[in-house]
């Protein structure tokens, strides 16, 4: 893993856990800030959203059958101080799991409804993805900011190619070259090479990929996202009588994002672009 030198993060021992100094989580704060102020829709801050979800909102919304092996669980000892303490392995698991996306607390909270118009949220928490790889920016434990709509086809798919000419936007501003890709992702249920291939084709999924050390071919530190009535489906979200809802997210990052801003600017901060 090549990890940068100047003080930046503390390796923990373990592949893909990494502890972040106050010179990291400077910038990171800067760009929360600078995340903030680029949502249209005058959100006032994120809501922090806990690191685990409920086990049963993960199974509505399929992403264990997509990707089994990248979500944690999270096991526990009997609750009964009576109990007899069980033999290693033996505990047992408990309704929550590690959140692998930050949105998946946010449908939850407006499920089984009908919505008469378009709500949008601005949301950041600690995710867990069981990655197997080690390499720089491949974290398993990360944050992310997302901005997420539920509403109307039309407005849904308007709302998440804006998103995409301000992520742009936004990049250069800080510095950072990126290439914008298709690409398909954990949504939509099983997820086999047809599905990926449709996914691809429909134009639902694209990734802000930039270098995040030198060698890198390109990271993805971003994302926007249309999931068309997927989740308004799984989750029982009417749009004003018409159906399940769509919706779509942009997600950011936020560790991989200064990962690459590192590698564009360098150790030293008197030397980057100024955040504004």
């Amino acid at each position: 893993m090549s990890i940068p030198k100047a003080g930046w993060v503390l390796p923990t021992g373990v592949p893909g856990l990494m502890s972040f100094t106050p010179k990291f989580e400077s910038v990171l704060a800067d760009l929360q800030r600078v995340l903030g102020a680029a949502d249209p829709a005058g959100s006032p801050g994120p809501t922090w959203y806990a690191p685990v979800v409920p086990r049963a909102a993960i199974d509505r919304a399929q992403y264990a059958d997509s990707f089994p092996q990248l979500l944690g669980t999270v096991h526990a000892m009997p609750t009964d101080p009576a109990a007899e303490a069980p033999e290693p392995g033996e505990r047992s698991e408990t309704d929550v799991v590690l959140a692998p996306a930050v949105c998946y607390g946010v449908y939850p909270q407006i499920a089984d409804r009908t919505i008469e118009h378009a709500l949008q949220f601005d949301a950041v928490g600690h995710c867990y993805r069981h990655e197997a790889t080690s390499e720089w920016g491949r974290f398993r434990s990360f944050r992310m900011r997302e901005f997420v709509v539920v509403g109307g086809a039309d407005e849904v798919w308007q709302w998440r190619d804006g998103w995409i000419a301000r992520t742009e936007e936004l990049f250069a501003r800080l510095g950072l070259k990126v290439s914008v890709v298709p690409a398909s992702d954990p949504f939509f249920g099983p997820g086999d090479r047809f599905m990926r291939t449709s996914q691809l084709q429909q134009s639902l999924k694209f990734e802000f990929v930039a270098p995040l050390y030198e060698g890198d071919p390109g990271t993805a530190i971003a994302s926007a996202n249309c999931h068309k009535e997927h989740l308004g489906e799984r989750f029982g979200i009417d749009f004003a009588g018409r159906g399940p809802a769509h919706s779509s997210c942009t997600a950011f990052g936020l560790e991989r994002t200064v990962a690459a801003l590192i590698h564009a600017h360098g150790d030293d901060l008197a030397d980057w672009p100024a955040f504004d």
